[in-house]
């Protein structure tokens, strides 16, 4: 509600101001704990509850980018994200081997 609301936001706004001398007070180990969490998390969200929502060429491009964020790092799976966006888009989009279906004249208008 909204109680709620305003809780997180107070607390927001408090570690805003407070800044990064509050990592001093928190265990090492309860923040790997917190990112290798999130880590299987997200992998679980984008690469295992994802079969079979998407067609086999766009789940290709999600292993791609997975396997590159792992082996080289963000920016390069950016890189691969946007090859593997374009390149599936291009044959997503070739459907017609003929698109020009007749010629008409004006005069037909």
């Amino acid at each position: 509600g909204r109680i709620s609301s305003l809780a997180i936001v107070a607390i927001t706004a408090g570690l805003f101001v407070v800044g990064p001398s509050i990592c001093d007070y928190l265990p090492r180990c309860m923040a790997g704990t917190l990112l290798l969490h999130i880590g299987i998390d997200l992998v679980l969200e984008g690469v295992y509850d994802s079969i079979g929502q998407y067609d086999w060429l766009e789940y290709l491009g999600i292993w791609i980018i997975t396997i590159v964020m792992t082996v080289w790092g963000m920016t390069a799976a950016l890189i691969a994200g946007v090859i593997a966006a374009l390149s599936t888009y291009a044959v997503q989009s070739i459907n017609y081997h003929n698109p020009i279906r007749q010629i008409l004249t004006a005069s037909t208008l």
